[in-house]
């Protein structure tokens, strides 16, 4: 995993990407909705469950303050999560 932040046209951006599966179609248009889960993209390594709360509460913080979450998937494999709020 790896996380990285930067100072682009007036937002701060946090990126957090790592080198998975990657996101599904699906988690891609509704992964920053409440309770939405996926089993080909959420699964876990320690076998634990995942609720769909991470990602909507990160994407309402940041709405909160002006700003988004987005996701993506690298081109090399792996997802991408980007967070931008204005400063």
């Amino acid at each position: 995993m790896a996380v990285s932040c930067d100072v682009e046209g007036g937002h701060l951006v946090i990126e957090v990407a790592d080198d998975g599966p990657g996101f599904s179609p699906a988690a891609l248009e509704r992964g920053c909705e409440r309770l939405f889960t996926d089993d080909s993209s959420r699964s876990s390594r320690d076998g634990g469950r995942h609720y769909g709360l991470g990602l909507h509460a990160a994407s309402e913080a940041a709405s909160a303050h002006g700003g988004s979450v987005s996701l993506a998937n690298s081109p090399s494999g792996g997802a991408v999560v980007t967070i931008a709020v204005p400063l």
